[in-house]
């Protein structure tokens, strides 16, 4: 699956908050089965080819040095802000459905605190640790079946660094059929 549409979809499942309407047993965590009763809402995206950027909206890490914080800007301003081309074809639509996210959250190190569907509105919050490295992700957005626009905002607590945060934005637009 290509990044820029699954990084949406991976964020709110893996890595993507309302006020948690899917803790159906009300105990402040979402169960595997409780994530997928709210994707069941989501919308599935069409096949075919898609552009797709991703924006830095806010980049900060203790004691870096600024010319590295506008060297990464600069990486997220030349190739991926201009935006990607890729094919999403039926199978890979097919791959972004329910049971897919709640395959990525159960093999994930995270746990989902709110995930919230509603039409096209998706909104989440999650913690997750891996590497001694704990993260907290939220993710508000759009998703339609041709074009998805998401706000993911990063929190990391790196252990000697501090706390890092990252804000990007992650858009995709169908621009028409898979090239044979």
């Amino acid at each position: 699956m290509r990044i820029a549409y699954s990084l949406p979809l991976a964020a709110a499942i893996v890595l993507a908050g309302c006020g948690g309407g899917a803790d159906s047993d009300g105990d402040g965590n979402l169960s595997a089965d409780e994530v997928a009763a709210e994707a069941q809402g989501l919308i599935q995206p069409r096949p075919g080819q898609y552009r797709a950027s991703i924006e830095l909206l806010e980049f900060d890490v203790p004691g870096m040095p600024e010319g590295a914080k506008q060297q990464m800007q600069q990486i997220f301003a030349s190739g991926l802000a201009e935006g990607n081309s890729f094919c999403m074809t039926e199978e890979d639509a097919a791959r972004n459905g329910p049971e897919e996210m709640v395959k990525n959250l159960a093999e994930g190190d995270c746990t989902m605190n709110a995930f919230n569907v509603s039409g096209a509105t998706v909104s989440a919050d999650m913690q997750c640790a891996a590497d001694g490295i704990a993260s907290t992700v939220r993710m508000d957005g759009t998703m339609a079946a041709e074009s998805s626009a998401m706000t993911m905002d990063m929190t990391q607590s790196i252990p000697n660094v501090g706390e890092t945060r990252m804000k990007m934005r992650v858009t995709s637009q169908r621009i028409g059929d898979c090239a044979a």
